[in-house]
């Protein structure tokens, strides 16, 4: 990939139960902004494994919400401690590459998912039509 290249999929999570300053001592030295919401704290920046620390870490759940306005691609993870993890995306019969869920929060389109998890949609460049 070249460096110069443009971001083909951005990405943030929501720590769910967790505060800005519990998210904080996980994270330490990632390039990550921390911001609160109603849901628990939404990380924003270059994620890495920040997702799956957390997850270990602390309660939870976490949601890592992924986007490519290239491909159209969304898609959540949720993650918690031990568990596997499951997916959420909008390709209908493709795999998911985790054990498919149906819904996040009760919500099943990519513009009622965000809202239900705090997400601007502009954190990760989705356009709402």
């Amino acid at each position: 990939m070249e460096l110069d290249a443009p971001v083909r999929t951005r990405s943030a999570c929501v720590v769910a139960g967790a505060a800005p300053a519990e998210v904080a001592a996980v994270v330490a030295g990632a390039a990550v902004t921390l911001r609160a919401v109603a849901l628990g704290t939404l990380v924003t920046g270059q994620l890495g494994d920040v997702p799956i620390d957390c997850a270990f870490a602390l309660p939870g759940p976490v949601y890592d919400v992924m986007y490519s306005a290239h491909t159209g691609w969304f898609a959540v993870t949720v993650y918690r401690d031990a568990t596997p993890p499951g997916r959420w995306d909008n390709r209908p019969g493709a795999d998911a590459g985790y054990p498919r869920l149906d819904d996040i929060l009760g919500a099943t389109t990519p513009t009622d998912i965000l809202a239900a998890l705090g997400v601007p949609a502009d954190v990760i460049g989705y356009l709402v039509a």
